[in-house]
């Protein structure tokens, strides 16, 4: 019977160290996102200068799409354990640009109440979407020339960095919508 016990306490006690080891420590996994923004910038409609979109945050991370229709109702942002997923959802109609050319950029910062160590864009469900991925270092502030709703703000600073997703030039979003598109960045 001691024998018994002993095995089996030996085997649980493998089990939790294996299931610890396996998932991510709490500590390190985000709660919030502290701060969502979102700048803008064309060659025509702000001169080649980047003007801010969007502000939200903070945001507590949860089962919902945290920032539903975030940058003047164009993406649906959802946060799901270590990956940030932003689906178009926009009235195509109401956008001055749906085909980037090499002037037009939309960057998105997002920063998290943890800092970010990796980030890759994993999946993006359309190949109309020209997108780049980037970790913002801690610290980093970023600023806009203006802002396209007065009160927005235009100086960032990301105290944990955070994540960068740029879409850029090749962007075709009237094929990205035809598809139901989202990308996807692991981090």
């Amino acid at each position: 019977m001691v024998c018994t016990k002993t095995i089996l306490a030996k085997a649980l006690l493998t089990s939790a160290a294996f299931t610890s080891a396996a998932l991510p420590a709490l500590a390190d996994t985000a709660t919030t996102m502290t701060q969502a923004v979102n700048f803008f910038e064309n060659a025509q409609a702000t001169g080649g200068n980047p003007m801010t979109v969007d502000v939200k945050g903070p945001v507590q991370i949860t089962d919902a799409v945290e920032l539903p229709g975030f940058a003047f109702a164009v993406y649906d942002v959802d946060v799901t354990g270590d990956r940030l997923t932003m689906t178009l959802i926009a009235e195509l109609e109401k956008l001055q640009i749906t085909q980037y050319d090499d002037t037009t950029f939309d960057r998105y910062y997002f920063a998290f109440d943890q800092p970010v160590t990796s980030a890759a864009l994993s999946d993006a469900t359309d190949e109309s979407f020209s997108a780049t991925v980037d970790i913002v270092a801690p610290g980093t502030t970023v600023s806009s020339a203006g802002a396209f709703v007065d009160g927005l703000a235009t100086d960032f600073t990301f105290e944990n960095g955070g994540i960068l997703v740029t879409v850029g030039a090749g962007t075709d979003l009237t094929k990205i919508s035809a598809n139901g598109g989202s990308l996807t960045v692991d981090f």
